[in-house]
């Protein structure tokens, strides 16, 4: 049987809930992944960070930016606040900005397994989990492609 420990990127950095949002962009502008997980103080999983919801959906709500699109003359005055982080990341955590709804597979499970669980939740990646519920990686449908073919 083809384990998902065989196959997933084990280059997995971990956000702790109490870290400020400034070291949040700065570990996803230093990582070449877009969703990394949330750990408590134990380093179990309790979330996931996309870095499109801190672009898109933390800055502005949908609101915010049909309001901005009909005042153009209002850009400029918001982009000198928005476009330092340092402005807002004193007050924002992981635990303020992540969502709870994370899809995982263990280690240990098969690669069908990892697959099935993907189309079933209509997702691109999972996030690997030991005995302990420590993230410990990824697996995406890339390595369950390169899996099947081996």
């Amino acid at each position: 049987m083809k384990s998902v420990l065989q196959y997933m990127s084990k280059d997995l950095p971990l956000i702790k809930e109490e870290l400020p949002l400034k070291e949040i962009i700065t570990i996803f502008s230093n990582s070449h992944h877009s969703v990394l997980p949330v750990v408590n103080a134990r380093n179990r999983l309790i979330g996931h960070i996309n870095i499109e919801d801190i672009v898109y959906f933390f800055l502005f709500s949908h609101m915010d930016i049909t309001f901005l699109e009909k005042m153009p003359s209002l850009i400029d005055f918001f982009s000198d606040t928005i476009e330092n982080v340092d402005n807002i990341s004193p007050i924002v955590f992981a635990k303020d900005v992540m969502r709870t709804n994370v899809f995982t597979i263990k280690e240990t499970d098969s690669i069908i397994k990892a697959a099935i669980r993907m189309k079933k939740r209509n997702v691109h990646r999972l996030i690997v989990v030991d005995i302990h519920q420590t993230p410990v990686g990824f697996i995406s449908r890339n390595e369950i492609c390169k899996a099947l073919l081996i």
